[in-house]
């Protein structure tokens, strides 16, 4: 095992001794668990399924550190699972950065991110979020995108964001709520705020919210709950100190290659 994939292991176990209660993002799902690594046979059969060969980064790190479990968003979808699965650029142009990529993380809210595998951007690490339109580049390597992660929770600091706040259906329906309650007390848009956000925010029981699944990605089912985004999960805890309780967001389903 090289120097750095070995150093990728303790983080992670660090990590996990830092956070026993799973209270980071995604940690109760990935529970900090590293999936058993790939042998030559599983990766080579990974690689004919895609029809394409890995990156190298990738390629070692589901060879010495784990095929999936631990890392960003809920946590990364194990390899040899997640190749049927692979996202194709719809009509793609002749100066498409990539044309094909395998999906590798449920980011939550339906998104997810991709590795490209093909065209200039091979190796690259991209959201995957076209239900709110958006395709775009999160990290130049696997290695980078899974290095980036374990740095800002080690060092306290929420990962960075990959779909922007604001985009996802969780945030547009908290908005029309709260829209709609303004209305009722004939106040002005976006001036709801102190006891009346309280009271507004409190009357939202558990499960009153539930996010539909709206993927590119045939990883759901279109009546599967899915779990929100980072993004909308920072809302949410924004929100929690005018009361809007924990629980207010049905649970969502793993994605199809965990079950």
């Amino acid at each position: 095992m090289s120097e750095l994939l070995a150093t990728v292991r303790e983080a992670v176990a660090a990590l996990a001794a830092a956070d026993p209660a799973r209270r980071r993002f995604g940690a109760a799902r990935h529970g900090y668990a590293l999936a058993a690594p790939l042998d030559d046979a599983a990766l080579a059969g990974v690689e004919a399924a895609l029809g394409a060969a890995l990156p190298d980064d990738l390629r070692g790190f589901a060879a010495e550190v784990g095929a999936g479990g631990a890392g960003p968003g809920y946590g990364v979808v194990p390899i040899d699972r997640a190749a049927a699965y692979a996202v194709t650029v719809a009509a793609p142009g002749a100066d498409a950065p990539w044309r094909r990529a395998l999906p590798v993380v449920d980011l939550g809210c339906g998104h997810a991110a991709v590795v490209a595998l093909d065209g200039p951007a091979r190796g690259e690490v991209w959201a995957c979020a076209r239900a709110v339109e958006l395709v775009r580049p999160l990290a130049p390597s696997f290695t980078a995108y899974y290095l980036d992660w374990i740095d800002r929770l080690a060092h306290a600091r929420w990962p960075e964001p990959a779909v922007p706040p604001g985009r996802c259906a969780l945030a547009a329906a908290l908005s029309g709520y709260l829209g709609h309650c303004e209305a009722q007390l004939g106040v002005p848009a976006g001036s709801l705020a102190g006891p009346a956000l309280r009271d507004a925010l409190a009357q939202l029981g558990p499960g009153a919210i539930a996010v539909a699944a709206d993927s590119a990605i045939a990883w759901f089912d279109e009546t599967d709950r899915v779990d929100p985004c980072l993004a909308c999960a920072r809302l949410l805890d924004n929100l929690a100190g005018d009361g809007l309780r924990a629980d207010v967001v049905a649970p969502g389903v793993v994605p199809r290659p965990l079950r």
